[in-house]
């Protein structure tokens, strides 16, 4: 789908930046960072500022095209939200990252919804511990 088409059934203004902002977000691979974005988009837009970077990322955020979360080393990552949500499961020792599908956080929803009222918007997750070699467990994953 067109960034054009695609800012427009978001209900969003299509500008020159916003559209660079989306090309920039949906091209680059797996998690980056502002500045990644930043420097992608100033090679061809030498005006743009990082302030501008910044709220246009949060509103791509605020509409899920991307997601937002720390992963590690005090730095926010984003990533572009394609067919399927994803969440993390990162290993404290070695730092080895796993995609955990986003389905797999369902029951927690349902559960928070029961017993709190709450309806949780998990956008995306990072759960720290340790992965199997780490941990030395021999349980294999479900399929």
């Amino acid at each position: 789908m067109s960034a054009v088409i695609l800012l427009r059934e978001h209900g969003l203004r299509v500008t020159p930046q916003r559209l660079l902002l989306v090309e920039a977000a949906r091209s680059l691979p797996g998690h980056f960072n502002a500045d990644s974005v930043y420097d992608r988009l100033r090679a061809v837009y030498p005006g743009v500022s990082k302030v501008s970077v910044y709220r246009g990322l949060e509103t791509l955020r605020e509409q899920g095209l991307v997601s937002c979360t720390e992963l590690g080393g005090h730095a926010v990552k984003y990533e572009w939200i394609g067919a399927q949500r994803h969440h993390h499961l990162i290993c404290t020792r070695c730092g080895q990252q796993h995609d955990l599908p986003d389905a797999e956080l369902n029951a927690l929803r349902e559960q928070l919804i029961q017993h709190y009222g709450f309806r949780a918007s998990i956008d995306h997750f990072a759960i720290w511990g340790l992965c199997r070699a780490c941990s030395g467990s021999t349980v294999t994953p479900a399929p």
